[in-house]
């Protein structure tokens, strides 16, 4: 994986001495601040139809306690987003130094697309524009504490916040969360390869075109008790349903076996429901009442745990399982 590093822009701070003939300037070299060093790394979730998210960031724009903004120049830093998907990430800015302290309104600036310049997507009918609400990538909330080192990986679900609208594509924030690394873990499900058939059994008058059903793994806060209360991808969920946190497609590798990825989930626990009606659910619309969609399985109670350094891997068995177990260890 090629890691971009940018250069760290450092403030001259002036302070003026009082008492003598003469007033004085004093650098940061000459008196330095308590600091502490912070990291964001950026990674997504794959999107069946989409070959290409190429992303164009400009800078790191960060406001600490007293309403003093900081902006790290990110270059205009371009790669592809489907290249770092599930535990990979793309590291955006590297150990950079930072003055203690709160700090909110983070984000990252996006060159906006028009097919030509800026972000944009690829799919099987070509280039599209691409654009991202605000302009920008959402960051959370994070505190510096001296001598320590923040490291941030902002999530971003395609399934769930990329659409297709009058020739362009949009990226909404709803599909977007940010996480500590200290406090994440990895979810890997494994999938009995008899919910699949089942699946497909039950609609095959919904099969779409080419005959390729959409199997997708769909993950619920832990207040979810039923099959019932998941809801499809839609904006605005009637009372009684939830959407879901994130979502995944499921992959069979060359032994046969189904399985899933989701990284960077905040450590708490989650449900699991399947379906292999993806290819119905569009992201915006209720696919549930008015549509075609239905959530076919309810996987059970899943707990993802950060481990002591972050990262751990959980493994969930959806059904029986497929017997290709990945394991658990930590990050």
């Amino acid at each position: 994986m090629t890691i971009c590093r940018t250069m760290l822009l450092s403030s001259i701070f002036l302070l003026t001495a009082c008492g003598s003939d003469s007033d004085s300037a004093v650098t940061v070299a000459e008196q330095v601040l308590p600091q502490g060093q912070f990291s964001l790394a950026i990674s997504d979730s794959p999107m069946t139809g989409v070959s290409h998210v190429g992303m164009v960031m400009g800078e790191l724009v960060m406001t600490d306690a007293e309403g003093v903004i900081h902006r790290h120049d990110l270059q205009n830093m371009t790669f592809n987003l489907l290249d770092f998907q599930g535990m990979d990430s793309h590291l955006v800015v590297d150990n950079i130094d930072l003055p203690l302290g709160q700090y909110h309104d983070a984000y990252v600036t996006i060159q906006q697309g028009d097919g030509n310049d800026g972000c944009y997507v690829e799919d099987g009918q070509g280039r599209h524009g691409l654009y991202v609400a605000e302009g920008q990538l959402p960051v959370s909330d994070f505190e510096i504490v001296a001598d320590q080192h923040i490291s941030i990986t902002m999530e971003i679900d395609l399934y769930r916040g990329l659409s297709y609208q009058q020739g362009e594509y949009h990226l909404e924030h709803q599909a977007m969360w940010s996480v500590d690394n200290r406090y994440m873990g990895h979810l890997l499900g494994e999938v009995d390869p008899q919910w699949i058939a089942d699946c497909e059994t039950t609609y095959s008058d919904r099969t779409p075109i080419g005959g390729q059903f959409s199997h997708m793994a769909y993950l619920y806060p832990e207040e979810i008790t039923n099959i019932d209360q998941m809801t499809d991808m839609r904006t605005n969920p009637p009372e009684g349903v939830t959407l879901p946190t994130a979502v995944s497609p499921m992959m069979q590798d060359i032994d046969g076996n189904w399985h899933f990825a989701m990284g960077y989930l905040p450590a708490g626990n989650y449900r699991v429901g399947y379906s292999c009606l993806g290819h119905l659910d569009d992201p915006v619309t209720d696919d549930m009442t008015s549509g075609q969609f239905v959530m076919f399985k309810d996987s059970g109670l899943v707990t993802i745990e950060a481990g002591t350094q972050g990262g751990q891997q959980t493994v969930h068995e959806c059904g029986n399982g497929n017997g290709g177990h990945h394991g658990h260890h930590g990050g």
